[in-house]
């Protein structure tokens, strides 16, 4: 699959794919048996089958070990009334039982995957309303998947779940009975319908809002692969660009996501931060300058042997007191930073001042390599 802006494209279902036919012959039963007595973490839905993220739990939803022998069994059992899902169980590195017949399609581009992923469903069982911020290819094996999906320009419709890591990507709106009085845009927002059958591929691009459910027990394998940034430009990602973990850990940005045709480094994400801005996002422009400073602060005192006692203030005090920093440079640092914390979603920073840091930073000696990413699940 070539590049795809994901406000401009639209998923795509395969359908009958022959890459899957390793995989064919995967269905509950015969994960039961290839599992044997190994446990693996099963997730337990509501009473009504949907699986709710619970903000107040460690790992968001609930989950019991159960032992893999018992899967088929107990997701068949359908006058206990209970729904449940195995999810997102990483296949090279979760279930090397079932390793050596992992197929990837063709479509993928290899070098770039980051998961891949095994899913078995109870029927009449649904997730909740939510994105992922990588490329997706879902392979369906056994039974029948439903997909409700949404463009990522309808986000602001949608209503996503606070600005933090764990629900940014989460839509507060319940699609099978939509609070139109708590959240009326919603009521604006037009969607597609897709259900995959056994053999079927369906792609959905990175960002893209997706809710899905199991009319059957079903069985499925997800590829996910990080996008090229630079198609990557809507509003959820703009969004979560704001999370405070853009400043502490930037490189982060570098699993998420393919930054390699804007080049390394603090260089690729100024020149992120510069498109940023040309999208009328000029906060999201400075939150990753001060993740880059930030990055470079404790590159160079990791190089050094620097432990400051307090906070970056302190490390960017001590770069220039050791000759490490020149005094130009320490003030573009802390200018960008101040500006970086001031801006927020509902705080906007003035264009001109967030171009006037990356020039600085580009000139600056607050410069850092990225190395290249090792490993990922690779069959």
């Amino acid at each position: 699959m070539g590049r795809a802006a994901v406000l401009t494209t639209t998923p795509l279902i395969i359908r009958g794919s022959g890459a899957l036919d390793t995989m064919r012959g995967w269905t509950p039963e015969y994960v039961s048996e290839r599992l044997g007595e190994r446990e693996v973490p099963v997730a337990i839905a509501d009473p009504d089958g949907a699986f709710r993220y619970n903000t107040a739990a460690r790992e968001g939803l609930r989950y019991e070990p159960m032992r893999g022998s018992r899967l088929a069994t107990e997701f068949r059992d359908t006058a206990s009334g209970r729904r449940l899902s195995m999810q997102q169980m990483s296949i090279p590195n979760a279930l090397v039982e079932l390793r050596d017949e992992l197929a990837v399609p063709p479509y993928i581009p290899t070098d770039v995957i980051t998961d891949i992923n095994l899913w078995m469903a109870s029927e009449s069982s649904s997730t909740p309303l939510h994105y992922d911020n990588m490329n997706n290819l879902f392979a369906q094996l056994d039974g029948r998947k439903k997909f409700v999906l949404f463009n990522p320009s309808q986000s602001d419709l949608l209503y996503p779940g606070p600005l933090d890591i764990r629900t940014r990507h989460l839509s507060t709106v319940d699609l099978s009975d939509p609070d139109l009085e708590r959240f009326p845009k919603f009521a604006q927002a037009e969607y597609w319908e897709a259900v995959v059958l056994p053999g079927d591929l369906l792609f959905i691009p990175a960002f893209w809002w997706h809710q899905v459910s199991a009319p059957d027990i079903s069985v499925s394998v997800n590829y996910w692969w990080r996008a090229d940034v630079r198609d990557c430009t809507c509003p959820s990602y703009f969004r979560q660009l704001y999370l405070d973990l853009v400043i502490e850990d930037v490189r982060g940005l570098f699993v998420t996501h393919d930054l390699r045709a804007l080049g390394n480094g603090s260089a690729a994400l100024l020149t992120l931060a510069e498109q940023t801005i040309g999208h009328g996002e000029a906060g999201v422009a400075a939150r990753l300058c001060g993740g880059v400073i930030v990055a470079a602060a404790k590159d160079t005192c990791t190089e050094l042997g620097i432990a400051p006692a307090g906070g970056i203030d302190d490390a960017f005090a001590e770069l220039e007191k050791r000759g490490a920093w020149s005094a130009e440079d320490a003030d573009a640092a802390r200018r960008g930073l101040a500006l970086a914390v001031a801006a927020g979603p509902d705080r906007s920073v003035p264009a001109p001042d967030v171009q006037k840091i990356i020039d600085r930073l580009r000139s600056s000696t607050l410069n850092w390599e990225h190395p290249a990413r090792v490993g990922g699940d690779r069959p």
